[in-house]
């Protein structure tokens, strides 16, 4: 007999790998997509901005279309539709045709995202926290994984950035036949509360739009040195096995403060010290990159456990803020949705100037100035409150 819990846990972690690799994969390869096909900068950075603007846009509809058709199922169409998707971009031919793909595997994601944050409260609700954290440190080695072996890959099948990017629905192979088990294994009742008309957005309050601009911002810095980090290291000399290396090093350096947040809020609590200790790090790592000849390696370090700590942290901020689940709810899908729009502006923007500017440095500079603004909407959220979480008094 099947355990359960076992096989929505596994079906969890596959679904999570399928969540950054059809973006990600992307940056060690951009140089030969921008060379074969004839793009620019500009047009390159829609590669990560449209399914950034997609999974913002599509979360808003994620709750409704699972309120209708059963959460799992959906979650299992859209996780087809990543692998699809990402398997088509073996058959590319033109600029057109690959910002498609980028627009359906965005969709995919802003469904599949939001809905395994209500699998998890449906199936592990007293495991909730250790659940979350799996899902999260399963995205950032998926994203790593596509980082550090997409080139190689490249090389090995018929020297192809084709092939390199599509061998990554392979991921989506792993995790269908898994989430066709837990449909059948899952709950067959239907809960009459979600049937109810949902609460809507907090759309006039203040310290919600606060707390959506601290994420949005955040997001944006988080993929723009996610897309064009290897291709800056390229411009400062590395190969472009060098530049996927470097950004599977920050992939990876994300783990430890992904997987140690929630123990390190048990020691110190202080929402403010964790947002101004991991933005600082991002700012050092952007000025060691833009502004030294140290080891790229050194910057990526910096920028992977700054980058980690602060989405985690956007991941957690909508909980503290809110005192019901239906509030955590509207609050996340607020944040998620407008956040992920507005983050998705940033590799479109760094991809301009260096058009424009023929440089990556000037971007650097803009990044770092975004980083303080990051640090004084980080203190402007976490004004000391009453509202507590876990007994941990939010600061």
């Amino acid at each position: 007999m099947i355990n359960r819990n076992k096989l929505f846990l596994f079906a969890l972690i596959l679904a999570s790998f399928n969540l950054r690799p059809g973006i990600t994969s992307v940056s060690p390869v951009l140089h030969g997509i921008t060379k074969e096909l004839g793009m620019s900068s500009t047009s390159a950075s829609l590669l990560t901005s449209i399914p950034l603007l997609c999974f913002g846009f599509c979360s808003l509809f994620a709750s409704r279309l699972a309120n209708r058709y059963q959460s799992e199922k959906i979650i299992t169409f859209s996780i087809a539709c990543i692998g699809i998707a990402t398997f088509l971009r073996v058959f590319t031919n033109s600029s057109i045709y690959l910002l498609i793909t980028a627009l359906l595997i965005g969709a995919g994601i802003g469904v599949v995202s939001p809905l395994l944050a209500g699998f998890i409260k449906s199936y592990f609700p007293e495991n909730a926290a250790p659940m979350i954290g799996i899902y999260s440190t399963s995205m950032v080695v998926g994203a790593s994984i596509s980082i550090g072996l997409t080139t190689p890959l490249q090389h090995w099948l018929n020297d192809s950035w084709k092939n390199g990017l599509a061998f990554w629905s392979i991921f989506s192979l792993f995790a269908l036949p898994l989430w066709f088990m837990v449909i059948k294994y899952s709950r067959t009742h239907t809960n009459k509360a979600l049937q109810k008309r949902p609460a809507s957005l907090p759309l006039k309050n203040k310290e919600a739009w606060l707390l959506t601009s601290f994420v949005g911002l955040v997001t944006l810095l988080f993929y723009c040195f996610a897309a064009w980090l290897p291709a800056i290291v390229e411009e400062k000399g590395g190969t472009s096995a060098f530049g996927g290396l470097i950004g599977t090093i920050s992939m990876i350096a994300q783990l430890p403060a992904t997987l140690l947040l929630p123990s390190l809020l048990k020691v110190i609590p202080s929402r403010r010290l964790w947002i101004t200790f991991f933005t600082l790090s991002v700012i050092i790592g952007l000025s060691l990159l833009g502004f030294t000849n140290l080891t790229p390696i050194v910057s990526s370090i910096c920028l992977g456990i700054g980058g980690g700590g602060l989405v985690s942290l956007t991941l957690l901020l909508p909980i503290d803020k809110t005192t019901s689940p239906i509030e955590a709810s509207t609050w996340s899908a607020m944040t998620q949705a407008i956040g992920y729009m507005i983050g998705a502006v940033g590799p479109f923007i760094i991809g301009f100037l260096h058009d424009y500017m023929g440089s990556f440095v000037p971007t650097l500079y803009l990044l770092i100035i975004i980083g303080f603004i990051v640090i004084l909407l980080g203190w402007k959220i976490t004004k000391p409150a009453n509202v507590k979480q876990e007994g941990i008094a939010i600061k």
